[in-house]
């Protein structure tokens, strides 16, 4: 029971620790020059993407030992949700 409440306990700090970052990097972005916001807005799109893959292979690592691997695998999902948000959402950034 412990070693459960631990791995939820673990993903939850991994999605709120990238979500907040990818969230920050947009917001210092947003409140930024042309060229950095530019950057800014690439860079946190690619931090969620980064931490979904993190969360996939702690998934197959959780997997491989016979441990909780399904609250990875969900966190994994939210976090490419996420992802695929933050994409579209800094396009017209980049478009311009």
């Amino acid at each position: 029971m412990n070693e459960s409440n631990d791995d939820l306990r673990a993903v939850i700090v991994h999605v709120i620790v990238t979500v907040g970052f990818a969230l920050g990097l947009a917001a210092v972005g947003a409140a930024s020059s042309t060229p950095l916001s530019t950057v800014l807005f690439v860079a946190s799109p690619i931090v969620a993407l980064l931490g979904a893959l993190a969360m996939l292979w702690r998934t197959y690592r959780v997997w491989r030992r016979a441990g909780r691997w399904q609250l990875w695998q969900g966190g994994s999902w939210f976090l490419l949700a996420f992802f695929v948000v933050m994409l579209f959402g800094s396009a017209p950034a980049l478009v311009n």
